[in-house]
């Protein structure tokens, strides 16, 4: 039937394969071998029926859709294979990337490649190689020189992540640079979503997921309200095939105070509901409640042998403290100075902390050792304390509605503190003991209350009130610019960067070039004097920065009158956004309050002859007042900013922009001094 609809396939080929396949029929060799050559000959065949002319993107109709790149993916491909191993779900992937160069330009930069990989995620099989245009052919070079190094980070002590990377040689433009690599996944908890890549065009990309009969998945789209991934499934008689296809997809242009690309970049999560043993279904992940299952496996056996010498330091600790509050604050406090904080990486031994005495005795340890330590030590000193899994907000998931191991990353511990509930972060030694770090405010805590119960809670956000930056900057006018001093409170999240900031200064180059630009105001010509750090209360993160400082230049003199714009720093200014260019959010560390008063003596023999109007606004998003007012001889200008929403969406950017456009005209205005 297929041949009967196929005029391009001459008549004699028609028949030679009719003969064939009756000559296999009826003559008792139709074995298995003969099934498989006649699905293969039934696809050479369609193959032939097709138009000659190549359905592929020619080089200029690329570069016609992509002007402005150097170089586009040409085949993105990714296919996940899940098969069972030991009754146990386990995953294959399979990437095949063809990157085409447009130009000659920035080849540096695209000819190196890196594929990461783990013990939980290794990597199985590479193949590398450039196709080099060479007359009317592609020539075919090889990549030989394959590097495989691990680098832990910064406070990390053991990573077994590994890097494996390589340059494609000879790229030029109209080059391809090709790989192929394998990676196994042996726990099927751990797959990896599927991510289009973002930092260069994508012409064609597929990501194929292929399931047997005896696995039952479900999966997730996330950031594609344009619907740009494009579906089919096909079910076979052992096996579903779920593909996603999306074509000619342009870069995203980057930009500052951007959230986590998951938060906006389209992406596939699948994962494993079910599977099918000898003792029938298993579930795997298909509720919170086997996500939690697969977590509370990691503690079952923590810290169930109490330690003496920990429980000595407890004690000591608690000794003639009554109220729960000052003993969880000693303790935390405790742990957050004296536990280094160490990063592990190492398969699924990352997931699993270590006993709080092996903790006390090394003095160091991650997250996990964090949670383990000030848990075991809080219910030492008869509190009600829980190991905690917890997301930080790199990432965009939470439990109720992806309860899957990619919502969280972290570990904490939270207790039960005179009826309320505290959340207590080890990894961060600056972080106050009813103030969570910035990096988890906001997200839901998964707290394991025992092997089948568990609460989720979420971290409260911390006010704009507790974070406060209070600027009061004094100065005086003359012909060459203006002389000042300043004194700088800094409360809560400011106050703990000040600290850390000041933590590892040991020079006093550093710190000043830190001061300097911590004090910086008015413009490039500012000129830092003395200064003085006062470390008000280091463990409520409260600081003070005072300074003297001249700015020359800064004022206008014409005839009897002195013009002086009393804005010396704009807080707001350059915070206007383009919502045609701009299509990602913005993202706030934390709430914050900054109030900010200049105040400038009024020089004898002058008045005041123009004071700037005062300006107000409030939304869900910020409030701002500006005012001046003329008190003792001096003119106070005063800006007070209070910020509400840690992400600003684009559909805020409309709201957002109304007040900052505002503020142009304001920020440009200046007093005026006359000579009497």
């Amino acid at each position: 039937m297929v041949l009967s609809n196929c005029p391009v396939v001459e008549p004699h080929k028609k028949q030679l394969l009719s003969s064939f396949i009756n000559f296999l029929f009826t003559n008792q060799i139709f074995n298995t071998y003969s099934k498989i050559m006649i699905k293969k000959l039934k696809w050479f065949f369609i193959a032939l029926c097709l138009p000659a002319v190549s359905i592929a993107q020619s080089f200029e109709e690329i570069k016609r859709d992509f002007p402005v790149a150097d170089a586009v993916y040409q085949n993105f491909e990714e296919e996940l294979n899940l098969f069972l191993i030991n009754d146990m779900p386990v995953g294959e992937v399979k990437t095949s990337i063809d990157m085409l160069m447009l130009t000659d330009k920035n080849v540096s930069r695209y000819s190196r490649f890196n594929v990461y990989h783990s013990s939980y995620d290794s990597l199985t099989q590479l193949d590398a190689y450039t196709k080099v245009p060479v007359a009317n052919k592609f020539k075919t070079i090889k990549v030989t020189d394959k590097k495989t190094s691990s680098e832990p980070g910064e406070n990390t002590f053991f990573d077994d992540s590994q890097e494996t990377e390589f340059d494609f040689p000879a790229l030029s433009q109209n080059a391809i640079g090709h790989v192929d690599y394998t990676q196994y996944n042996k726990d099927a908890h751990l797959l990896s979503s599927f991510y289009l890549p973002s930092h260069i065009p994508v012409v064609n990309a597929t990501y194929t997921v292929v399931v047997p009969n005896e696995i039952s998945i479900k999966y997730i789209i996330k950031n594609d309200p344009d619907k740009l991934f494009q579906f089919t499934e096909v079910k076979k008689k052992k096996e579903t095939i779920y593909k996603w296809t999306i074509k000619n997809v342009n870069r995203k242009d980057y930009y500052g105070n951007a959230p986590n690309p998951r938060y906006f970049q389209p992406h596939i999560i699948v994962y494993v509901t079910s599977y099918q043993d000898k003792n029938g279904t298993q579930p795997f992940l298909s509720s919170l409640d086997d996500l939690y299952k697969w977590n509370y496996g990691f503690i079952k056996e923590l810290n169930t042998t109490p330690d003496p010498v920990l429980k000595n330091i407890v004690d000591s600790l608690t000794r003639g403290l009554t109220d729960e509050k000052s003993k969880a604050r000693k303790i935390y406090q405790w742990v957050q100075g004296h536990i280094r904080y160490v990063a592990f990486e190492n398969g699924l031994e990352g997931f699993r902390p270590r006993q709080a005495r092996d903790i006390c005795l090394k003095r160091y340890g991650d997250c996990k050792d964090m949670s383990s330590i000030i848990t075991q030590m809080l219910r030492m000193a008869g509190l009600q304390a829980y190991y905690t899994w917890i997301g930080t907000r790199s990432l965009p998931y939470t439990y109720t509605e992806t309860p899957l191991p990619i919502v969280d990353n972290h570990m904490i511990s939270t207790a039960v503190i005179d009826g309320n509930w505290m959340f207590f972060d080890g990894t961060d030694p600056g972080a106050k003991y009813d103030m969570p770090p910035e990096s988890i405010q906001g997200k839901q805590a998964l707290i394991g209350i025992s092997e089948k119960e568990y609460k989720i809670l979420t971290v409260p956000v911390a006010t704009p009130e507790r974070s406060s930056i209070i600027d009061s900057t004094f100065i005086s006018i003359s012909d060459a610019g203006v002389k000042g001093y300043e004194s700088v409170n800094y409360d809560g999240y400011f106050g703990k960067e000040v600290y850390n900031s000041l933590l590892y200064r040991a020079d006093g180059t550093s710190t000043k070039e830190y001061i300097n630009k911590r004090m910086s105001k008015g413009s490039n010509k500012f000129l830092l004097g003395d200064y003085k750090i006062n470390k008000i209360n280091p463990q409520d993160n409260i600081a003070n920065i005072s300074a003297s400082f001249d700015i020359p230049g800064y004022s206008k003199k014409v005839g009897n009158e002195y013009y002086i714009n009393l804005n010396i720093e704009k807080i707001l200014e350059y915070q206007v956004i383009d919502p045609e260019k701009r299509k990602v959010p913005v993202e706030n560390d934390y709430n914050y309050t900054i109030k900010q008063y200049h105040i400038l003596d009024i020089p004898d023999g002058y008045n005041v002859s123009y004071l700037p109007k005062n300006y107000s606004y409030e939304n869900e998003l910020i409030q701002i007042n500006m005012y001046y007012k003329v008190e003792n001889k001096k003119v106070i200008a005063a800006q007070e900013v209070k910020t509400k929403k840690l992400m600003i969406n684009p559909s805020d950017f409309e709201e957002w922009n109304k007040p900052m456009k505002a503020l142009i005209p304001y920020y440009k205005e200046s007093v005026v001094l006359e000579k009497k």
